[in-house]
Protein backbone atom coordinates (compact mmCIF):
# COMPACT_ATOMS: atom_id res chain seq x y z
CA UNK A 1 0.00 0.00 0.00
CA UNK A 2 1.27 3.45 -1.01
CA UNK A 3 2.55 5.56 1.94
CA UNK A 4 0.88 8.55 3.02
CA UNK A 5 3.82 11.02 0.76
CA UNK A 6 2.82 8.91 -2.03
CA UNK A 7 -0.81 9.35 -1.53
CA UNK A 8 -0.71 13.28 -0.36
CA UNK A 9 -2.18 14.54 -3.40
CA UNK A 10 -4.50 11.46 -3.82
CA UNK A 11 -6.34 11.32 -0.41
CA UNK A 12 -7.44 13.80 2.62
CA UNK A 13 -6.78 13.10 6.06
CA UNK A 14 -10.47 11.77 7.07
CA UNK A 15 -11.04 9.63 4.22
CA UNK A 16 -7.73 7.87 4.69
CA UNK A 17 -8.24 7.01 8.24
CA UNK A 18 -12.06 5.85 7.21
CA UNK A 19 -10.11 2.99 5.28
CA UNK A 20 -7.00 2.91 7.79
CA UNK A 21 -6.09 -0.61 9.30
CA UNK A 22 -7.53 0.22 12.66
CA UNK A 23 -10.71 1.25 10.91
CA UNK A 24 -10.46 -1.94 8.72
CA UNK A 25 -10.34 -4.00 11.92
CA UNK A 26 -12.71 -1.80 13.88
CA UNK A 27 -15.29 -2.77 11.31
CA UNK A 28 -14.70 -6.34 11.04
CA UNK A 29 -14.87 -6.57 14.69
CA UNK A 30 -17.77 -4.73 15.09
CA UNK A 31 -19.56 -7.54 12.79
CA UNK A 32 -18.07 -9.92 15.18
CA UNK A 33 -18.94 -8.63 18.38
CA UNK A 34 -22.79 -7.38 16.77
CA UNK A 35 -22.78 -11.46 15.21
CA UNK A 36 -22.14 -12.90 19.29
CA UNK A 37 -24.57 -11.18 20.66
CA UNK A 38 -27.23 -11.37 18.14
CA UNK A 39 -26.83 -15.21 18.31
CA UNK A 40 -26.61 -15.81 21.66
CA UNK A 41 -29.90 -13.44 21.96
CA UNK A 42 -31.08 -16.25 19.34
CA UNK A 43 -30.04 -18.85 21.75
CA UNK A 44 -27.57 -20.40 19.11
CA UNK A 45 -24.40 -20.03 21.68
CA UNK A 46 -24.41 -19.44 25.64
CA UNK A 47 -25.07 -16.27 26.35
CA UNK A 48 -22.31 -16.16 28.59
CA UNK A 49 -19.91 -15.95 25.89
CA UNK A 50 -21.05 -13.37 23.84
CA UNK A 51 -19.74 -10.72 26.35
CA UNK A 52 -16.27 -12.43 26.20
CA UNK A 53 -15.71 -12.43 22.55
CA UNK A 54 -17.25 -9.10 22.19
CA UNK A 55 -14.30 -7.61 25.12
CA UNK A 56 -11.92 -9.18 22.91
CA UNK A 57 -13.37 -7.31 19.20
CA UNK A 58 -11.32 -4.80 20.30
CA UNK A 59 -8.51 -3.64 17.38
CA UNK A 60 -5.87 -2.47 19.52
CA UNK A 61 -4.95 -6.22 20.62
CA UNK A 62 -4.23 -7.19 16.67
CA UNK A 63 -1.10 -6.11 14.36
CA UNK A 64 -1.96 -5.54 11.08
CA UNK A 65 1.18 -6.33 9.97
CA UNK A 66 0.80 -9.89 10.59
CA UNK A 67 -2.75 -10.08 9.83
CA UNK A 68 -2.03 -8.59 6.32
CA UNK A 69 0.89 -11.22 5.40
CA UNK A 70 -1.11 -13.73 6.86
CA UNK A 71 -3.94 -12.87 4.64
CA UNK A 72 -2.02 -13.27 1.37
CA UNK A 73 -1.85 -17.11 2.29
CA UNK A 74 -5.65 -17.05 2.48
CA UNK A 75 -6.46 -14.89 -0.25
CA UNK A 76 -9.14 -13.19 2.42
CA UNK A 77 -8.16 -11.09 5.37
CA UNK A 78 -10.91 -12.58 7.19
CA UNK A 79 -9.58 -15.76 7.96
CA UNK A 80 -6.21 -14.07 9.83
CA UNK A 81 -8.90 -12.05 11.60
CA UNK A 82 -11.22 -14.75 12.74
CA UNK A 83 -8.02 -16.92 13.81
CA UNK A 84 -6.10 -14.00 15.75
CA UNK A 85 -9.43 -13.47 17.82
CA UNK A 86 -10.59 -16.65 18.36
CA UNK A 87 -6.65 -17.44 19.58
CA UNK A 88 -7.72 -13.97 22.06
CA UNK A 89 -10.99 -15.70 22.99
CA UNK A 90 -9.27 -18.57 24.19
CA UNK A 91 -6.92 -16.48 26.41
CA UNK A 92 -9.72 -15.32 28.04
CA UNK A 93 -12.19 -18.21 28.34
CA UNK A 94 -11.47 -21.57 26.22
CA UNK A 95 -14.79 -22.51 26.08
CA UNK A 96 -16.17 -19.01 24.49
CA UNK A 97 -13.36 -19.75 21.99
CA UNK A 98 -15.74 -21.88 20.22
CA UNK A 99 -18.31 -19.70 18.95
CA UNK A 100 -16.53 -16.90 17.37
CA UNK A 101 -17.72 -16.60 14.12
CA UNK A 102 -20.85 -18.58 14.38
CA UNK A 103 -22.39 -18.84 11.13
CA UNK A 104 -20.86 -16.26 9.66
CA UNK A 105 -18.20 -16.36 6.06
CA UNK A 106 -15.23 -14.72 4.99
CA UNK A 107 -17.57 -12.29 2.57
CA UNK A 108 -19.99 -11.82 5.35
CA UNK A 109 -17.05 -9.98 7.47
CA UNK A 110 -15.33 -8.17 4.04
CA UNK A 111 -18.50 -7.07 2.53
CA UNK A 112 -20.36 -5.69 5.85
CA UNK A 113 -16.92 -3.92 6.72
CA UNK A 114 -16.68 -2.21 3.41
CA UNK A 115 -20.44 -0.91 3.89
CA UNK A 116 -19.70 0.11 7.47
CA UNK A 117 -16.64 2.09 6.01
CA UNK A 118 -18.58 3.98 3.59
CA UNK A 119 -21.04 4.75 5.95
CA UNK A 120 -18.50 6.38 8.12
CA UNK A 121 -16.70 8.56 5.22
CA UNK A 122 -18.98 9.41 2.63
CA UNK A 123 -21.56 11.21 4.64
CA UNK A 124 -19.32 14.01 5.39
CA UNK A 125 -18.21 14.20 1.47
CA UNK A 126 -21.93 15.13 0.44
CA UNK A 127 -22.83 17.28 3.15
CA UNK A 128 -18.82 19.05 2.18
CA UNK A 129 -20.23 18.75 -1.99
CA UNK A 130 -23.27 20.59 -0.80
CA UNK A 131 -21.12 23.34 0.70
CA UNK A 132 -19.34 23.76 -2.59
CA UNK A 133 -22.61 24.18 -4.73
CA UNK A 134 -23.64 26.69 -1.86
CA UNK A 135 -20.74 28.51 -3.21
CA UNK A 136 -21.09 28.47 -6.86
CA UNK A 137 -24.77 29.13 -6.49
CA UNK A 138 -23.63 32.11 -4.53
CA UNK A 139 -21.29 33.49 -7.05
CA UNK A 140 -23.84 32.74 -9.84
CA UNK A 141 -26.30 35.24 -8.80
CA UNK A 142 -23.16 37.74 -8.05
CA UNK A 143 -22.68 37.53 -11.29
CA UNK A 144 -25.75 36.97 -13.41
CA UNK A 145 -25.62 39.56 -15.38
CA UNK A 146 -21.53 40.29 -15.84
CA UNK A 147 -20.34 39.74 -19.57
CA UNK A 148 -17.99 37.54 -20.31
CA UNK A 149 -16.19 35.82 -23.88
CA UNK A 150 -17.82 32.53 -24.23
CA UNK A 151 -14.83 30.16 -25.68
CA UNK A 152 -15.61 27.33 -27.99
CA UNK A 153 -13.19 25.06 -28.77
CA UNK A 154 -10.63 26.91 -26.89
CA UNK A 155 -11.76 30.06 -28.99
CA UNK A 156 -13.72 33.26 -28.81
CA UNK A 157 -17.29 32.19 -28.99
CA UNK A 158 -20.27 34.83 -28.56
CA UNK A 159 -20.47 36.43 -24.61
CA UNK A 160 -22.66 35.03 -22.10
CA UNK A 161 -23.16 35.58 -18.13
CA UNK A 162 -20.42 34.37 -16.21
CA UNK A 163 -23.18 33.44 -13.87
CA UNK A 164 -24.28 30.96 -16.45
CA UNK A 165 -20.96 29.24 -16.48
CA UNK A 166 -20.63 28.99 -12.51
CA UNK A 167 -24.30 27.70 -12.29
CA UNK A 168 -23.28 25.32 -14.40
CA UNK A 169 -20.51 24.08 -11.94
CA UNK A 170 -23.03 23.89 -9.69
CA UNK A 171 -25.45 22.05 -11.07
CA UNK A 172 -24.19 19.49 -12.71
CA UNK A 173 -22.09 18.76 -9.26
CA UNK A 174 -25.24 18.84 -7.39
CA UNK A 175 -27.22 16.53 -9.60
CA UNK A 176 -24.22 14.21 -9.71
CA UNK A 177 -24.05 14.69 -5.45
CA UNK A 178 -28.20 13.57 -5.59
CA UNK A 179 -26.89 10.63 -8.01
CA UNK A 180 -23.79 9.30 -4.67
CA UNK A 181 -26.28 10.47 -1.54
CA UNK A 182 -28.91 7.67 -3.67
CA UNK A 183 -26.77 5.20 -4.49
CA UNK A 184 -25.19 5.30 -1.40
CA UNK A 185 -28.12 4.40 0.63
CA UNK A 186 -28.36 1.71 -1.29
CA UNK A 187 -24.88 0.59 0.13
CA UNK A 188 -25.97 0.45 3.37
CA UNK A 189 -27.39 -3.20 3.88
CA UNK A 190 -26.06 -6.05 5.89
CA UNK A 191 -24.15 -8.95 4.31
CA UNK A 192 -25.01 -12.24 5.93
CA UNK A 193 -25.36 -15.46 4.08
CA UNK A 194 -22.94 -18.37 5.99
CA UNK A 195 -21.06 -20.43 3.76
CA UNK A 196 -22.99 -20.33 0.15
CA UNK A 197 -25.61 -18.33 0.85
CA UNK A 198 -28.38 -19.93 2.77
CA UNK A 199 -27.37 -19.65 6.58
CA UNK A 200 -27.93 -23.41 7.09
CA UNK A 201 -26.27 -23.47 9.50
CA UNK A 202 -28.82 -21.18 11.68
CA UNK A 203 -31.87 -23.38 11.35
CA UNK A 204 -34.85 -21.78 11.79
CA UNK A 205 -33.51 -18.80 13.12
CA UNK A 206 -32.13 -17.48 10.32
CA UNK A 207 -34.01 -14.67 9.24
CA UNK A 208 -34.30 -13.76 12.92
CA UNK A 209 -30.76 -13.30 13.34
CA UNK A 210 -30.50 -11.82 10.03
CA UNK A 211 -32.65 -8.91 10.72
CA UNK A 212 -31.18 -8.31 14.53
CA UNK A 213 -27.38 -8.57 13.34
CA UNK A 214 -28.76 -5.93 10.82
CA UNK A 215 -30.41 -4.11 13.04
CA UNK A 216 -27.37 -4.07 15.85
CA UNK A 217 -25.33 -2.76 13.43
CA UNK A 218 -27.71 -0.05 12.30
CA UNK A 219 -27.96 -1.53 8.56
CA UNK A 220 -30.85 -2.68 6.78
CA UNK A 221 -31.50 -5.82 6.39
CA UNK A 222 -31.26 -7.53 2.66
CA UNK A 223 -34.12 -9.52 1.03
CA UNK A 224 -31.40 -11.96 0.59
CA UNK A 225 -27.50 -12.06 0.59
CA UNK A 226 -25.88 -10.37 -1.96
CA UNK A 227 -22.73 -12.23 -2.51
CA UNK A 228 -22.52 -11.95 -6.22
CA UNK A 229 -24.48 -8.99 -7.05
CA UNK A 230 -22.57 -6.21 -7.09
CA UNK A 231 -24.80 -3.69 -8.61
CA UNK A 232 -24.72 -1.40 -5.45
CA UNK A 233 -20.95 -1.41 -5.32
CA UNK A 234 -20.44 -0.69 -8.92
CA UNK A 235 -23.57 2.41 -8.78
CA UNK A 236 -21.68 4.06 -6.07
CA UNK A 237 -18.25 3.23 -7.41
CA UNK A 238 -19.66 4.87 -11.14
CA UNK A 239 -21.41 8.01 -8.98
CA UNK A 240 -18.11 8.74 -6.74
CA UNK A 241 -16.17 9.07 -10.03
CA UNK A 242 -19.39 11.08 -11.59
CA UNK A 243 -18.71 13.62 -9.06
CA UNK A 244 -15.03 13.56 -9.64
CA UNK A 245 -16.10 14.62 -13.00
CA UNK A 246 -18.37 17.27 -12.32
CA UNK A 247 -15.25 18.75 -10.03
CA UNK A 248 -12.86 18.70 -12.41
CA UNK A 249 -15.30 19.98 -15.12
CA UNK A 250 -15.09 23.56 -12.86
CA UNK A 251 -11.43 22.80 -12.06
CA UNK A 252 -10.40 23.02 -15.73
CA UNK A 253 -12.65 26.34 -16.40
CA UNK A 254 -10.32 27.74 -12.96
CA UNK A 255 -7.00 26.95 -14.33
CA UNK A 256 -8.05 28.13 -17.77
CA UNK A 257 -9.49 31.21 -16.34
CA UNK A 258 -5.75 31.85 -14.04
CA UNK A 259 -3.66 31.52 -17.27
CA UNK A 260 -1.81 34.89 -16.75
CA UNK A 261 -2.53 35.80 -20.05
CA UNK A 262 -6.20 35.64 -19.33
CA UNK A 263 -6.26 36.24 -15.91
CA UNK A 264 -9.98 36.10 -15.44
CA UNK A 265 -10.34 34.20 -11.50
CA UNK A 266 -7.71 33.61 -9.25
CA UNK A 267 -7.72 30.75 -6.39
CA UNK A 268 -7.82 31.96 -2.76
CA UNK A 269 -4.17 32.99 -1.37
CA UNK A 270 -2.15 31.92 1.80
CA UNK A 271 1.18 31.26 2.83
CA UNK A 272 2.43 28.77 0.54
CA UNK A 273 -0.51 28.26 -1.68
CA UNK A 274 0.51 27.60 -5.17
CA UNK A 275 3.91 28.48 -5.24
CA UNK A 276 6.84 27.15 -7.12
CA UNK A 277 9.77 25.23 -6.04
CA UNK A 278 11.76 27.37 -8.43
CA UNK A 279 9.89 30.29 -9.89
CA UNK A 280 9.05 32.83 -7.17
CA UNK A 281 6.85 34.89 -9.10
CA UNK A 282 4.03 31.78 -9.93
CA UNK A 283 0.97 30.99 -8.27
CA UNK A 284 -0.28 28.05 -9.52
CA UNK A 285 -4.19 26.92 -9.62
CA UNK A 286 -3.26 24.30 -6.27
CA UNK A 287 -7.10 23.18 -5.81
CA UNK A 288 -7.73 22.42 -9.67
CA UNK A 289 -4.73 20.44 -9.66
CA UNK A 290 -5.81 18.19 -7.33
CA UNK A 291 -9.53 17.98 -8.83
CA UNK A 292 -8.21 17.61 -11.98
CA UNK A 293 -5.75 14.92 -10.67
CA UNK A 294 -8.80 13.05 -9.06
CA UNK A 295 -11.01 13.41 -12.28
CA UNK A 296 -7.90 11.73 -13.85
CA UNK A 297 -8.22 8.80 -11.47
CA UNK A 298 -11.42 8.07 -10.47
CA UNK A 299 -13.16 6.75 -14.07
CA UNK A 300 -10.63 3.91 -13.90
CA UNK A 301 -10.68 2.76 -10.39
CA UNK A 302 -14.49 2.49 -10.96
CA UNK A 303 -13.70 0.90 -14.00
CA UNK A 304 -12.34 -1.96 -11.83
CA UNK A 305 -15.08 -2.37 -9.90
CA UNK A 306 -17.72 -2.66 -12.78
CA UNK A 307 -15.94 -5.22 -14.50
CA UNK A 308 -15.74 -7.23 -11.11
CA UNK A 309 -19.42 -7.45 -11.30
CA UNK A 310 -19.57 -10.79 -13.73
CA UNK A 311 -19.30 -13.07 -10.91
CA UNK A 312 -19.88 -16.97 -10.75
CA UNK A 313 -22.52 -18.48 -9.03
CA UNK A 314 -23.05 -18.38 -4.89
CA UNK A 315 -19.45 -16.75 -4.30
CA UNK A 316 -17.14 -15.25 -6.90
CA UNK A 317 -13.51 -15.98 -7.25
CA UNK A 318 -11.46 -12.39 -7.96
CA UNK A 319 -14.47 -10.00 -8.58
CA UNK A 320 -15.26 -9.05 -5.07
CA UNK A 321 -11.75 -9.49 -3.60
CA UNK A 322 -10.81 -6.74 -6.05
CA UNK A 323 -13.21 -4.25 -4.97
CA UNK A 324 -12.45 -3.53 -1.50
CA UNK A 325 -8.64 -1.41 -2.14
CA UNK A 326 -10.39 -0.27 -5.42
CA UNK A 327 -13.04 1.22 -3.48
CA UNK A 328 -10.92 2.83 -0.83
CA UNK A 329 -8.67 4.60 -3.23
CA UNK A 330 -11.75 6.17 -5.24
CA UNK A 331 -13.25 7.38 -1.68
CA UNK A 332 -10.06 8.78 -1.34
CA UNK A 333 -9.70 9.90 -4.35
CA UNK A 334 -12.81 11.81 -4.14
CA UNK A 335 -12.27 12.94 -0.82
CA UNK A 336 -9.21 14.47 -2.37
CA UNK A 337 -11.49 16.88 -4.69
CA UNK A 338 -14.08 17.45 -2.43
CA UNK A 339 -11.62 19.01 0.00
CA UNK A 340 -9.74 20.95 -2.75
CA UNK A 341 -12.30 22.30 -4.59
CA UNK A 342 -14.23 23.09 -1.36
CA UNK A 343 -11.49 25.44 -0.65
CA UNK A 344 -11.48 27.59 -4.46
CA UNK A 345 -15.00 27.59 -4.34
CA UNK A 346 -15.34 29.32 -1.18
CA UNK A 347 -12.61 32.15 -1.73
CA UNK A 348 -12.89 32.26 -5.82
CA UNK A 349 -11.99 35.51 -7.18
CA UNK A 350 -13.22 37.23 -10.21
CA UNK A 351 -11.44 40.00 -12.56
CA UNK A 352 -14.19 41.56 -14.04
CA UNK A 353 -11.62 44.19 -15.98
CA UNK A 354 -10.14 41.12 -17.27
CA UNK A 355 -13.72 39.55 -18.11
CA UNK A 356 -13.88 43.08 -20.01
CA UNK A 357 -10.74 43.43 -21.44
CA UNK A 358 -11.02 39.97 -23.23
CA UNK A 359 -14.41 40.80 -24.83
CA UNK A 360 -12.54 44.37 -26.21
CA UNK A 361 -9.53 42.55 -27.26
CA UNK A 362 -11.76 40.57 -30.18
CA UNK A 363 -12.50 44.52 -31.29
CA UNK A 364 -15.92 43.20 -31.43
CA UNK A 365 -15.71 40.14 -34.03
CA UNK A 366 -17.62 38.26 -31.64
CA UNK A 367 -20.83 40.37 -32.13
CA UNK A 368 -21.01 39.00 -35.70
CA UNK A 369 -23.41 36.37 -35.25
CA UNK A 370 -26.10 39.09 -33.79
CA UNK A 371 -24.92 41.26 -36.67
CA UNK A 372 -25.76 38.18 -38.91
CA UNK A 373 -29.07 37.97 -37.52
CA UNK A 374 -29.69 42.32 -37.14
CA UNK A 375 -29.45 42.27 -40.89
CA UNK A 376 -31.11 39.30 -41.90
CA UNK A 377 -34.33 40.66 -40.77
CA UNK A 378 -34.14 43.46 -43.38
CA UNK A 379 -31.82 41.12 -46.42
CA UNK A 380 -32.09 37.85 -45.70
CA UNK A 381 -29.83 35.68 -43.79
CA UNK A 382 -27.39 34.57 -46.74
CA UNK A 383 -26.36 38.84 -48.27
CA UNK A 384 -26.06 39.50 -44.39
CA UNK A 385 -23.85 36.86 -43.86
CA UNK A 386 -22.12 37.88 -47.01
CA UNK A 387 -22.18 41.52 -45.56
CA UNK A 388 -20.41 40.59 -42.21
CA UNK A 389 -17.74 38.38 -43.86
CA UNK A 390 -16.99 41.47 -45.62
CA UNK A 391 -16.75 43.99 -42.66
CA UNK A 392 -14.59 41.32 -40.32
CA UNK A 393 -12.76 41.28 -43.54
CA UNK A 394 -11.79 44.76 -43.49
CA UNK A 395 -10.15 44.26 -39.79
CA UNK A 396 -10.05 46.61 -37.35
CA UNK A 397 -13.10 47.72 -34.99
CA UNK A 398 -16.34 45.70 -35.65
CA UNK A 399 -19.21 47.50 -34.98
CA UNK A 400 -17.12 50.70 -36.55
CA UNK A 401 -17.16 48.63 -39.90
CA UNK A 402 -21.17 48.07 -39.40
CA UNK A 403 -21.64 51.88 -38.70
CA UNK A 404 -25.58 51.89 -38.57
CA UNK A 405 -25.60 48.90 -36.14
CA UNK A 406 -23.70 50.17 -33.83
CA UNK A 407 -26.18 50.98 -31.02
CA UNK A 408 -27.90 47.71 -31.32
CA UNK A 409 -24.72 45.52 -30.93
CA UNK A 410 -23.65 47.84 -28.27
CA UNK A 411 -27.28 46.66 -26.46
CA UNK A 412 -25.34 44.87 -23.51
CA UNK A 413 -28.81 42.92 -22.41
CA UNK A 414 -29.37 41.52 -25.88
CA UNK A 415 -25.62 40.66 -26.27
CA UNK A 416 -26.33 38.13 -23.33
CA UNK A 417 -29.41 36.79 -24.67
CA UNK A 418 -31.13 34.27 -22.25
CA UNK A 419 -27.83 33.90 -20.47
CA UNK A 420 -29.39 35.95 -17.46
CA UNK A 421 -32.47 33.90 -17.26
CA UNK A 422 -30.73 30.41 -17.66
CA UNK A 423 -29.13 31.71 -14.29
CA UNK A 424 -32.21 32.57 -12.27
CA UNK A 425 -33.50 28.74 -13.99
CA UNK A 426 -30.36 26.83 -13.25
CA UNK A 427 -30.46 28.47 -9.48
CA UNK A 428 -34.14 27.61 -9.27
CA UNK A 429 -33.79 24.16 -9.97
CA UNK A 430 -31.05 23.76 -7.15
CA UNK A 431 -33.62 25.12 -4.42
CA UNK A 432 -35.79 22.77 -5.28
CA UNK A 433 -33.75 20.25 -4.61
Amino acid sequence: MAGRLVNALGATVATAEAFSDTATLRHMLRFEAALAHVVARAGLIPRKVAPIIAAACDPALYDPASLAAAARRTATLTVPVVKALTAEVARRDPEAAGYVHWGATSQDVIDTAMVLQLGEALPPLVKEIDGIVAAFAALARKYRATPMLGRTLLQPATPLALGQKIAGWASDLDRAKRRLAASFAETQVLQFGGASGSLSALGDKAGPVMAELAKELKLAPPPAPWFTQRVRVAAVAQDCALVCGALGKAARDISLMMQIEVGEASEPSGPGRGSSSTMPHKRNPVGATLALAAANRAPHLAATIVSGMVQEHERALGGWQSEWPTLAALVETLGSSVQALAEVASGLRIDTDALQANLDATDGAVLAERATFLLAKKMGKQKAAALVEKALAKGGPFVEALGDLEAELSDEKALLGQSPEFVDRLLADLRRR
